[in-house]
């Protein structure tokens, strides 16, 4: 019996052993059930070595064949034949010359590159700059975009958004924070004392039929008095609006993938963008929008993390379900597009840094994490032995690198913490003492450019 797992291995087997000495270019195409169909260049054997070889790969997958006409097809057999060797899931496998489409039924964006035009720019701004007082158009620079992002539920990162957004605006920042955990929605609850009239789950909705628009947009959002009183402003979008009707029925829906008009497919990640191009639109746009992911393998968490051009914070505690559930995921990332020999300056894995989550403030709390998220991310990072001279090889206690933590304190009193009413939001000094390390290097990150200075107003 064949295992889902040695399904690969049962195709590429009889293949080198019937190429020998190098495999032609092979393309492995595995459907949602998990049969796997090989595609070969039309000239890759003699005309009376298909059959025999496509009988011996039916033989050797077993369950996972589709059966003696389809495991094995010349490209020319394909239907669309662009549709597979051209697909956004086509990856590279570690063998020479085999690449492989796995058609999942959800997950597809792990994988996958960002989007063209991520982060959105927001239009010119008109600046009179002239002698004689005219207005000339000043490029705007692109938003700043960080996804916050856990394997696991329950590690502060709603709380830390909300932090960083607290912090940024102290600083004269405009932050849009976006609840995207549409299952266990409660950003709104965090940072508003009323929600607005709509949510995150009627703009997916609404995106999905063409009717997603500025007026919507506008009754999506309201202004958290978290920043009352700072130069800078938070507004927030919940994942769901005090008029929101129908609530399980938009969310059975909202991940639903559909056609536009221009036959483009529209999922996840492209109502994610059309949001935050139409934040990029707004007379006074944010400069910085905060996107809350749910927790897990999921989808949305998958479009905010991969397809964004976001800076990624990966929460996590140390504890071994999490660090388990991080080297699945990084195992599974290693095949991405998005990330390559050499790690250039568009890889993936300079937008991705983890965050030491509830860690205990001592030394050896903060020893112990480096260990095991360096253990983690080794199956993320290039071997110092395979790649190109000047390729980037991390070292563990290199501070620049995606493993090494940004720190957020363990404390029992955040468990009750209220950041909407004002006689009972702690004082800046005790949030600082908590999360200052976490909201200094985030900044750093999202906005280079810019020297943070903590006040009293400032966590």
């Amino acid at each position: 019996m064949v295992r889902f797992d040695d399904s690969i291995e049962a195709v590429l087997g009889p293949l080198e052993e019937h190429f020998r000495t190098r495999l032609p270019e092979t393309t492995l195409v595995r459907d949602p059930a998990g049969r796997v169909t090989v595609v070969l260049p039309d000239d890759a054997l003699p005309q009376g070595d298909w059959n025999p070889l496509a009988q011996r790969l039916h033989d050797s997958l077993g369950r996972w064949s589709p059966g003696t006409k389809q495991v094995l097809l010349r490209v020319s057999d394909l239907i669309d034949a662009q549709d597979i060797l051209e697909s956004p899931d086509r990856v590279r496998l570690d063998r020479h010359n085999v690449s492989m489409v796995d058609r999942l039924v959800t997950n597809l964006d792990w994988l996958r590159q960002p989007l063209a035009g991520m982060p959105p720019a927001p239009p010119a701004l008109m600046v009179p700059v002239m002698n004689d007082g005219t207005a000339v158009p000043v490029p705007a620079e692109p938003l700043s975009i960080a996804t916050f992002f856990g394997i696991k539920g329950g590690v502060g990162r709603t709380t830390a958004a909300a932090v960083l957004a607290w912090h940024l605006a102290s600083q004269g920042k405009r932050v849009l924070v976006v609840d995207l955990d549409l299952e266990a929605p409660g950003l709104g609850e965090i940072l508003l004392p009323e929600l607005p009239d709509y949510g995150l789950v009627d703009w997916f909705v609404e995106d999905l039929g063409g009717q997603a628009d500025r007026e919507l947009f506008e009754q999506m959002q309201a202004p958290a008095p978290l920043a009352s009183g700072l130069p800078g402003w938070i507004r927030v979008i919940p994942a769901a609006g005090s008029r929101t009707g129908d609530y399980i029925a938009k969310l059975g829906r909202a991940y639903l993938p559909a056609l536009d008009e221009q036959g483009a497919q529209r999922g996840v990640p492209e109502h994610l963008a059309s949001l935050l191009q139409r934040a990029a639109t707004r007379i006074e746009p944010p400069e910085v929008v905060l996107l809350d992911s749910r927790a897990g393998l999921h989808d949305i968490g998958a479009a905010a993390v991969t397809r964004l051009g976001a800076e990624v914070f990966l929460f996590g505690r140390d504890d071994p379900q999490s660090w388990s559930a991080y080297d699945c995921l990084f195992r599974h990332l290693s095949r991405s597009t998005a990330i390559r020999w050499g790690m250039p300056e568009d890889d993936l894995r300079w937008r991705l840094k983890m965050v030491a989550a509830q860690v205990e403030p001592n030394q050896a709390a903060s020893e112990a994490f480096l260990d095991r998220s360096y253990s983690a991310w080794t199956a993320l990072y290039d071997e110092e032995d395979e790649v190109r001279p000047g390729a980037h090889v991390f070292e563990r206690d290199d501070p620049q690198a995606p493993h090494h933590a940004l720190a957020i304190a363990f404390d029992p009193r955040l468990r009750s913490i209220d950041l909407v009413d004002p006689a009972r939001r702690p004082e800046a000094a005790f949030i600082r003492s908590v999360f200052g390390s976490f909201v200094d290097g985030a900044a750093a990150r999202l906005l280079p450019s810019t020297t943070a200075v903590p006040s009293e107003t400032s966590p």
